[in-house]
This record gives C-alpha cells, structure tokens and sequence, in this order.
C-alpha cells in the first residue's frame, strides 16, 4: 500500500474516533429528530406503534385471507414476506433521510467545533426505535406460525449493527455529494424504487437459474434480508455463509473508507454552497 492510501486510512479511523467522542450529543440530536416526526399530532409517541403494528396486520391479512399464497420456501408466504420487508424499508427510509440529513441540519454548517460527519448516525438512530418494533411484532407474529424464538435470533444483533456501518458508509456518501449535486436526491430516490424489485423483498432468489444468483448477492442488502430470514426463519448462523460474510464486510468496509474520506474532503466547503 502507498503512503496516500494509508493516509485515507488514518483520516477514516480519526473520523471514527471523532464521531465516538461525541455519543451525547448524537444522543440529544436523536431523540430531537424523533419527536418532531411527531410533533403536533394528537397520538404523539403512539404513532410509534400504530404505523408498526397496521403494516405487519395488513400484509397479513392480505397475503392469509385475501390471495391465500402457498408457503414460500418451506415457510408461511405472509410471515416470510414481512421478514423481507422489514430491513428493506429501514434501508430504504434511512437512506433517503441521510441524503438530506446535511441540508436538514444546514444551521450546523458553520459551527466549526461540530462533527457533522455524526448526522447520517442521527437519521440511522433515529429511524431504529421504529424498526426495533417491527423486530419486536415480527417475533410474536412468528409465534402464532409456530416458529419460535431461539438462540438464533440473537443474531439479529450481527445483521442490525452490520445495516447501521452498511448506511453510515453511504450515508456519508449522499449527504456530503447532495450538497454540491441536487440530482443526488433524485437518484437515490430511483436507486430505491429499482432496488425494491431487484432485491429478493418479494421475491425469492429461488426463482431464478442458479448462474445468476451471483448477482443478486452483489447487492449488499440481499445479505441482510437474507440474513433476516435465516435468523427468524430458517436458524442459520451467519458464519455458515462464510463467502457472502467476506463479500458483504469488504464492500462495507470500502464504501465507509470511501465515504469518511469524501465527506470529509467536502466539509470545508458545504457553507459555501447551502
């Protein structure tokens, strides 16, 4: 390796140190942006549930008594569904707000002594009690499938942490570029709506020949909706996938070095421009 490219390395683990240092006020920043996402409305915090709670009925409903689909991969079509769907609109939704998160928090550009580099964390924290729910009502709904909570399903920890590096990495990508690039917003908007049908959310990977499955598992996001359903689904430890687990953390790994150094390359100059 070259003296520059160590040079990134050592920028990425000071940004890093950087944003640990400032845990209390990604804290205070957190809960804030959680509360305005209810701010004036009648339920308030109760919100926080209903949304949750009709989703995962619906789907239900839908998929048991409406279309009444087969088992899906030896598993209920409704149950395996929602499994899906629950880490891809956490993706989805909080890569969307990261992109914006820079020009949301514009009035913070021109403090110096703030690590805005802490801002897509604020969106990801954010974005979490929601999910943290869904987490919680998938494992009851689990329950009246017969398909019970086990040692297994600690591993959600692994796959939850590995979404959060996986978003702090575009994260930082998006906000930072956006700035600069209106039509960044509009991308990732088109990114996610493609990403949706080309990621097996409601689909099986099942369904297509073999020799592309290649493919599919490019999409770093197909190894967390993967790893999902192995963990409340099918009991599959994450390090039987030894091959995907290298793949998923290299591409993580380069997309955080990446995106430490962009964003902290643009910061010098986003108060020129916002």
């Amino acid at each position: 390796m070259s003296p520059k490219h160590f040079s990134y390395i050592r920028l990425f683990f000071s940004f890093i140190n950087e944003i640990y240092l400032k845990k209390p006020i990604i804290y205070e920043l957190t809960k804030r942006d959680f509360q305005a996402q209810y701010k004036g409305s009648y339920l308030g915090f109760f919100w926080t549930y209903i949304q949750p709670l009709l989703f995962i009925l619906v789907i239900w409903a839908v998929l048991s008594f409406g279309f009444r689909l087969e088992n899906i991969e030896n598993a209920p079509h409704s149950f395996w569904l929602i499994i899906g769907m629950i880490p891809w609109l956490y993706f989805s939704e909080v890569f969307v707000a990261t992109t914006n998160v820079v020009q949301q928090f514009s009035f913070l550009i021109k403090k110096v002594d703030f690590s805005l580099g802490i801002l897509p964390l604020v969106k990801i924290f954010s974005a979490f009690i929601n999910h943290l729910i869904f987490i919680i009502l998938t494992i009851l709904l689990g329950c009246f499938y017969g398909i019970y909570p086990s040692l297994y399903t600690i591993q959600i920890i692994y796959y939850v942490i590995s979404m959060f590096f996986l978003l702090m990495g575009l994260g930082w990508i998006t906000s930072s570029t956006s700035i600069f690039v209106k039509d960044i917003n509009n991308i990732v908007t088109i990114l996610v709506q493609f990403g949706f049908w080309l990621t097996p959310v409601f689909w099986s990977i099942s369904m297509i020949p073999e020799k592309f499955h290649w493919i599919i598992k490019l999409n770093p996001v197909h190894y967390i909706i993967s790893g999902y359903r192995d963990t409340f689904i099918y009991k599959v430890p994450f390090w039987n996938k030894p091959i995907e687990t290298l793949y998923f953390w290299i591409t993580v790994i380069v997309i955080l070095l990446i995106g430490s150094v962009v964003f902290r390359r643009l910061r010098p100059h986003f108060a020129e421009v916002v």
